[in-house]
């Protein structure tokens, strides 16, 4: 049996389906099972890690998937520590690219502290590092709706962005096939594009032009608070990631397809796929 934490995230949501139409006995992770939407092939356990009996929770899984909230080194080494107690015999932890560039910011050095972690309790384990998501485009939804328009910060870096359903393949492969134990993978897309050109493949699919526009860090900071009621913390790590991963977020790896026997999803069928997300309300 497969345990997935972060099965309501934008990987679980993608994953949990995954592993059951490989064949999979899934059991997953939610503070809410009414509110979850979880495949209902799924068995859904209500728990919360800082709170929940970790041995309970993962007492007859052989296999898990390691996401926690909040980056935190300390929650996954619980996690792994008692998953190793429960006798469970492969992690597979998604991290992120940064480690493999050696990134200072506190989200990597988080993740990289915590794959030390699962290293070091026992089981066998997979790592999966994947870079920045498809999904975090999302984030433009509001200004898009209401202004036709994309703000992003000065100097914003060319991406390898990658789809969410990517990465949930190739954990569908490493949690159930043999094979993967011990190594690490970086997962990309199969292209770097610009911001510019990201907002571009979204005008393409919504059949308009929408506006481009970079401002200063300030102006965007002030609507990070505003517009995503993100706190200064969060703010701040974002833009401390940004700052490190800037040299080399353009970087494509060759994982995806060497491990799907497919290239990666692209930017531009995403973008076609949720073109009606993004014109929503101005269709009004």
């Amino acid at each position: 049996m497969i345990f997935v934490l972060g099965a309501t995230g934008k990987i679980g949501r993608a994953l949990v389906p995954a592993l059951l139409d490989a064949g999979a006995t899934v059991r997953a992770l939610t503070r809410d099972p009414a509110k979850a939407r979880i495949d209902p092939r799924a068995e859904t356990v209500r728990g919360d890690l800082d709170t929940s009996d970790l041995p309970a929770l993962l007492a007859g899984a052989d296999r898990v998937f390691v996401l926690t909230q909040g980056h935190s080194a300390d929650r996954e080494a619980a996690v792994a520590q008692a998953a190793a107690q429960a006798g469970v015999t492969h992690l597979v932890k998604l991290s992120t690219t940064g480690v493999h560039f050696g990134q200072k910011d506190a989200i990597t050095r988080a993740h990289a502290e915590a794959e030390q972690a699962i290293r070091e309790a026992g089981p066998a384990w997979t790592i999966l590092r994947p870079g920045a998501f498809m999904d975090n485009r999302f984030a433009w939804l509001g200004s898009i709706r209401e202004e036709n328009a994309v703000y992003v910060p000065e100097g914003d870096p060319a991406s390898a962005l990658v789809d969410v359903r990517d990465i949930a393949a190739v954990a569908t492969l490493a949690l159930t096939t043999s094979g993967h134990e011990g190594a690490t993978y970086e997962l990309t897309g199969g292209e770097a594009l610009s911001t510019e050109q990201q907002v571009a493949a979204l005008s393409e699919a919504l059949g308009r032009s929408v506006e481009y526009v970079e401002e200063p860090e300030s102006a965007a900071r002030d609507r990070m608070a505003r517009m995503y009621g993100w706190p200064a913390q969060a703010i701040d790590g974002f833009f401390a990631l940004k700052r490190e991963s800037a040299a080399h977020e353009h970087t494509v790896f060759d994982t995806v397809e060497r491990l799907l026997g497919r290239p990666p999803l692209t930017f531009a069928s995403w973008a076609r796929e949720n073109a009606a997300v993004f014109a929503h309300r101005l269709q009004e």
